[in-house]
């Protein structure tokens, strides 16, 4: 007789009945992201990154495993969508996913009139790893390097939205004070050093913003707006062959709805209605594009009839400024090759270095909040180091400035 049949309270599952729950919640977490990838269904990237890929069998196996089945869950997305329309419907607000421990910034920041700010500009200021005048000596040591080497440098930096676009901010945010201290001494230290080949992104975007009237930045994204990279991709032009701006034209498309990353980090997508622009530049045409090796980097090959090219094998090192804007760069340039900064990481230094080894002329691009947050996946030692040994080994004749 099952004794503890008579002794239960009625309506309590008996253990055996127990341990079948918890064996199949057990499956479910552990196969629920397979079953649910053959059946179609897939992660979406809701974080402004990839999905934690599958750790190596090592000591730290069951802290990666956790990010791993977090990022893989089905139905992931909807999930967080859901949590965050109730929220909001509730309390007026998005939810806060902020744990116990060190302070947690927010994701995303709402500001007045619709508009969304990246968090990240503030954990990164409020948080860093480094300094600001470490990482303005590892850029100097990279551009000696690279010139060194008789190639060309050229560096800059992306600004935050909260940068240039701050206006739209709340009038009290979480991080506010030391988010506007760090800002105020980066650009100090950045004008103060007169590091050679830098390229000064901010002055040009207040300007454009203050003459058309209109903001530089997406409302709903963290990225700076389509006639903003074109404005990078000038600028950057200008620095490398003034001549280069010659037979060039920016041509307005309209505008048409847009969905910004910043909503889908919130996990409610937000749209906005933004402009379209589209670079010209006469008897310019693409020869062709070389994806072999993406999503680490592409290479691009251009001809042309009429407006000048930029000759030199260039390389531009960047994130995601440089990528959503390559649209507004590729046309000036014969030879263009766009590699991630975060490929040290992705594909080892020893490899970024090769692509460096291959150019006349380096650029390199890296946003604000990673020169706020003292790091950068292009400034380590073991890269630094890389790069150094592969262009001493092969040197070659300047082919632009620095």
């Amino acid at each position: 007789m099952d004794t503890a049949a008579l002794t239960r309270t009625p309506g309590t599952p008996s253990p055996r009945r127990r341990r079948r729950v918890a064996a199949l919640a057990a499956l479910l977490f552990f196969f629920g992201p397979a079953v649910a990838f053959a059946a179609g269904d897939r992660a979406d990237e809701i974080e402004n990154r990839e999905p934690a890929a599958f750790p190596a069998l090592s000591r730290r196996f069951a802290t990666g495993f956790e990010a791993w089945a977090v990022d893989h869950l089905p139905l992931r997305g909807q999930a967080v969508r859901a949590h965050t329309l109730l929220s909001e419907r509730l309390f007026g607000e998005p939810p806060s996913y902020a744990t116990a421990g060190p302070r947690a910034y927010p994701r995303v920041i709402e500001g007045r009139d619709g508009w969304l700010y990246f968090g990240d500009d503030v954990a990164e200021a409020c948080r860093p790893a480094g300094t600001t005048a470490g990482v303005l000596d590892r850029v100097r040591r990279l551009g000696e390097i690279v010139r060194g080497s008789g190639r060309g440098f050229v560096f800059t930096v992306a600004p935050d939205k909260t940068t240039v676009s701050p206006d739209k901010l709340p009038d009290r945010f979480l991080g506010e004070g030391c988010l506007r201290s760090r800002k105020t001494e980066l650009w100090a230290a950045l004008e103060a050093a007169r590091v050679p080949g830098y390229l000064d992104l901010r002055a040009p975007l207040l300007r454009l913003q203050r003459d058309t009237g209109e903001p530089a930045y997406f409302r709903t994204d963290s990225h700076w707006s389509e006639r903003s990279a074109a404005l990078y991709g000038a600028e950057l032009a200008r620095v490398l062959r003034p001549a280069l701006a010659g037979g060039t034209r920016l041509t307005f498309l309209g505008r048409s709805p847009r969905e910004g990353d910043l909503g889908r980090l919130l996990g409610a997508p937000r749209r906005e209605d933004a402009a379209r622009w589209r670079l010209d530049r006469d008897g310019v045409r693409r020869l062709a594009q070389d994806d072999r090796d993406a999503p680490i980097a592409f290479r691009v090959t251009n001809a042309t009839t009429r407006a000048a090219l930029f000759r030199p094998r260039t390389l531009i090192v960047g994130d995601s400024f440089t990528r959503e804007s390559t649209p507004w760069i590729t046309p000036y340039f014969a030879d263009l090759t766009v590699l991630r900064s975060d490929a040290p990481v992705r594909a080892g230094p020893e490899r970024v270095a090769g692509y460096l080894r291959e150019a006349e002329v380096v650029v390199f691009e890296m946003v604000e909040r990673y020169w706020a947050g003292g790091h950068g996946e292009m400034l380590t030692d073991e890269t630094l180091a890389a790069v150094e040994k592969a262009l001493k080994a092969a040197p070659r004749r300047a082919g632009g400035p620095g």
